[in-house]
C-alpha cells in the first residue's frame, strides 16, 4: 500500500471515528433520501463538510467524497443484510492471493453469496469458477483456520460478512500439497499423531523430538498432550523448511495444522514452552508475505499471544533468559521480528504514533543483530558452520574469541544432551526387554544394574527382581535359594550380526554348524562362550526364539504375516516422509538471516515517515 492510498484510508477512519462520537447515521434522512428506497440519492449538508475539514484538517472537497463513500458502504451493507434476511445467502468478502500457472500473480477481491448450510467444498468450486482456476489449486482460510471441505461453513464460524483469504497454489504447489496430504490420509491426522508419539515415547522411532522448557528440563505430559505436542512441533518445523523455501501458501497451511494441535494443549503446557509463540510468529510472516496482513484481524491476537509467552518465558527485556542461559543475543531475533510485525499491524489499524515506536525499536535490535560477515567468513574457515557462526556472534555481540568458546561449549553441551539421551533410549528399551514383574510394574533398572554390578548375569538378575516385584533383598535371597536361575540368558535383545568367521571357529571344534550358530546367538557372538555352551550341552542346543517364532525365514508366508509386516513398513515409511526434512539442530528457529526483515523494515519506516510528514 503507496503513501496516497494510506493517507486516504486515514482520512477515512477519522471521519467514520467522528461521525460515530456524533451519532451521524448517513443512512437515514436528512443524509439519505428515503423517497427512493434504498438507493436513495445523497443530501450531505455543505456545513457538514465545511465543520469536518476545519476540524479533522482535510480539504472539504475530500470530505464530501468521504461521506459519500461512507453513505453508499453503509446501504450497501443494508442491502446485504437484507438480502440474507430473506433468502438465507450470506455476503462474503474472500480476498485471493497467489500464482496462476502462467506465474501471473493473483491479487483480487472477490464478493460472493452463498447458505451457510453449504460445505466449504461448495465455496471452493464458486470460487474457481470465478477465478478461472482448478478448485483442487484453492485452499480457503477464516478466523485462522483452514476451512474443512466436508463441514458446512456454519459449522466452521462462517458468518455473513465474514473475511475470508483464499491461497492459489501454483501447479507445483499444490502438486506438494497433494503429497503431504497423500501422507496424512494414509492415517487420519488423529492416527498418526498417535503412532508417531508412541514411536517417540518408545524410542521405536530415531527422531529428535524433544519436548522441554526454557531450561532445557524435560516436560511430563499426558498421553494425549503429548500426542498433540509431538505432531504439532513436528508440522511446526515442516511449515518453517517451507518458508526457507519461499513455498509461503504450504507453509501457512502447514502452519495452520501444527496451530490446531497446538490448541488441544492445556494453557499451562503452551506457556512452558515457545514454541507456540514461534508458531504464530510465523503464522503473521506468511500473511505478510501474502500480502494479507491488514485483511486477517487473527495477526494482532497471534502477536499478542507471542508477546505474552515471551515476556513470560524471557523477561520484557531478555533479562529472565540472560540468568538462565548466560546470554540473550540469539533470542532477540525473535523480539525483533515480533517488534517489526506489531509495528506493521498497527500501521494497518491506523495506530501510526504505535507503529513508529514498534519499528524504531526493531530497528534498534536489528542493529544489535547486525554481524561482521568477515568475521563470519573467518569462522567458517575455521570450521563452523554458518548457523554456528551466525549465532555464535549474536550470542557474544561480535566478539570473535568469546564466539569460538561458546560455540565449542555449545558443542560440548549437545554431546552431553545426546549421550544421555541415548542412555536413556538403551535404558527403556532394556526394560521392555525385561518384561513385567509379578505384579505388572516394570523392572527396576537402578537394582538390576545393582545385581549386575555385584557379579549376578542378567539373566538371574531379572529374573530375581521379577519375582520379588523390584524388591533387593528378597532378590537376593532368591537367587540364593535358586541357583538354577545363574544359568538364564541374557534377556536383553542385543542386535549382533553372527559372521562366518565366528561359526568357522566353533565348527572348528569339532562341532555342527546349525549348532555353532545357534550357541553364537545365544551367546550373543562370543566365540569362546559359544563353545563352551556346546561343550557343556553336549554339543546340542534346542531352536532359538528367531526360529522357532511364527515370522522366522523358514516359515510359510501366511504365518509370517505378510500384511501386518506391510502395515508396520507402510507406517514407518510415512513417518519417515512426515520428518524427513526437519531440522537437525534445535536452535535452527533462531538462525535468521533478518535479510526480508530488514527490507519490510525499511519500507513500513518510509511508509509512516510519509504519514507523519503528511499529517505535520
Amino acid at each position: 500500500m503507496d503513501a496516497p492510498n494510506y493517507t486516504i484510508e486515514l482520512q477515512t477512519q477519522k471521519v467514520r471515528q467522528r461521525l460515530n462520537a456524533d451519532q451521524i447515521k448517513l443512512w437515514l434522512p436528512p443524509y439519505t433520501d428515503t423517497a427512493d428506497g434504498k438507493q436513495g440519492q445523497g443530501n450531505i449538508p455543505e456545513e457538514l463538510c465545511v465543520k469536518y475539514s476545519n476540524d479533522l484538517n482535510i480539504p472539504a472537497a475530500d470530505i464530501r467524497e468521504i461521506l459519500e463513500h461512507l453513505r453508499q458502504h453503509a446501504l450497501q451493507k443494508l442491502a446485504e443484510r437484507d438480502q440474507f434476511q430473506k433468502t438465507g445467502k450470506a455476503v462474503l468478502k474472500i480476498k485471493a492471493t497467489g500464482l496462476r500457472e502462467n506465474k501471473e500473480r493473483i491479487s483480487q477481491i472477490e464478493t460472493v453469496e452463498i447458505s451457510l448450510t453449504s460445505t466449504g467444498c461448495d465455496l471452493r468450486q464458486m470460487l474457481a469458477e470465478k477465478l478461472g482456476l482448478p478448485a483442487h489449486h484453492l485452499k480457503m482460510i477464516c478466523r485462522g483456520q483452514v476451512v474443512s471441505m466436508t463441514k458446512s461453513l456454519q459449522e466452521q464460524n462462517v458468518k455473513h460478512g465474514s473475511q475470508l483469504m483464499c491461497l492459489c497454489l501454483s501447479v507445483s504447489e499444490a502438486e506438494a500439497a497433494q503429497k503431504e496430504e497423500e501422507v496424512m490420509q494414509m492415517m487420519n491426522t488423529r492416527q498418526a499423531a498417535e503412532l508417531l508419539s508412541s514411536k517417540v515415547e518408545k524410542d521405536d522411532y530415531d527422531v529428535d523430538i524433544q519436548i522441554a522448557d526454557q531450561s532445557g528440563r524435560p516436560l511430563k505430559l499426558p498421553p494425549e498432550e503429548r500426542k498433540a505436542l509431538t505432531l504439532a512441533m513436528t508440522m511446526h518445523e515442516k511449515g518453517r523448511v517451507a518458508i526457507k523455501k519461499k513455498e509461503i501458501t504450504k507453509a501457512l497451511l502447514l502452519l495452520l495444522e501444527a496451530d490446531k494441535e497446538f490448541r488441544k494443549c492445556g494453557a499451562n503446557i503452551l506457556s512452558a514452552v515457545d514454541n507456540y509463540a514461534v508458531l504464530c510468529l510465523d503464522i503473521v510472516w506468511c500473511y505478510l508475505c501474502l500480502q494479507n496482513i491488514e485483511e486477517l484481524p487473527d495477526a494482532d491476537q497471534r502477536l499478542r499471544s507471542s508477546e505474552d509467552c515471551f515476556v513470560r518465558s524471557y523477561g520484557a527485556n531478555l533479562e529472565r533468559l540472560a540468568a538462565v542461559k548466560g546470554e540473550s543475543g540469539t533470542q532477540l531475533a525473535l523480539y525483533m521480528k515480533l517488534h517489526l510485525l506489531q509495528g506493521i499491524v498497527a500501521f494497518h489499524h491506523h495506530r501510526i504514533t504505535e507503529a513508529n515506536v514498534l519499528l524504531r525499536k526493531a530497528e534498534e535490535e536489528l542493529k544489535r543483530l547486525q554481524i561482521d560477515e568477515n568475521q563470519l567468513s573467518q569462522m567458517m574457515v575455521m570450521g563452523f558452520s554458518e548457523r554456528e557462526g551466525r549465532l555464535g556472534l549474536r550470542a557474544t555481540n561480535g566478539d570473535m574469541t568469546k564466539a569460538i568458546q561458546h560455540i565449542i561449549e555449545k558443542r560440548k553441551e549437545k554431546e552431553e544432551i545426546e549421550k544421555k539421551v541415548k542412555k536413556e533410549r538403551r535404558q527403556k528399551k532394556i526394560q521392555r526387554d525385561l518384561g513385567k514383574t509379578a505384579s505388572g510394574a516394570k523392572v527396576d533398572m537402578s537394582l538390576y544394574e545393582n545385581l549386575i554390578s555385584m557379579g549376578y548375569g542378567r539373566g538371574a538378575a531379572a529374573a530375581a527382581l521379577k519375582q520379588t516385584n523390584n524388591d533387593l533383598n528378597q532378590a537376593l535371597e532368591v537367587l540364593q535359594l535358586h541357583p538354577e536361575l545363574l544359568n538364564l540368558p541374557d534377556p536383553e535383545k542385543k542386535s549382533v550380526d553372527i559372521t562366518d568367521d565366528m561359526i568357522a571357529q566353533v565348527v572348528a571344534m569339532g562341532f555342527d554348524t546349525i549348532m555353532a550358530s545357534r550357541a553364537l546367538q545365544l551367546v550373543k557372538g562370543d566365540v569362546q562362550k559359544a563353545i563352551e555352551e556346546l561343550i557343556q550341552k553336549g554339543g546340542i542346543l534346542p531352536p532359538t526364539p528367531e526360529e522357532s517364532s511364527p515370522s522366522s525365514s523358514d516359515s510359510s508366508p501366511s504365518e509370517a504375516g505378510p500384511s501386518h509386516r506391510s502395515s508396520e513398513e507402510e507406517e514407518n515409511k510415512a513417518i519417515k516422509e512426515l520428518v524427513s526434512d526437519l531440522p537437525e539442530d534445535e536452535e535452527d528457529y533462531l538462525d535468521l538471516t533478518l535479510q526480508e526483515e530488514a527490507q519490510y523494515l525499511e519500507e513500513y519506516l518510509a511508509k509512516v515517515n510519509s504519514v507523519l510528514s503528511t499529517n505535520t
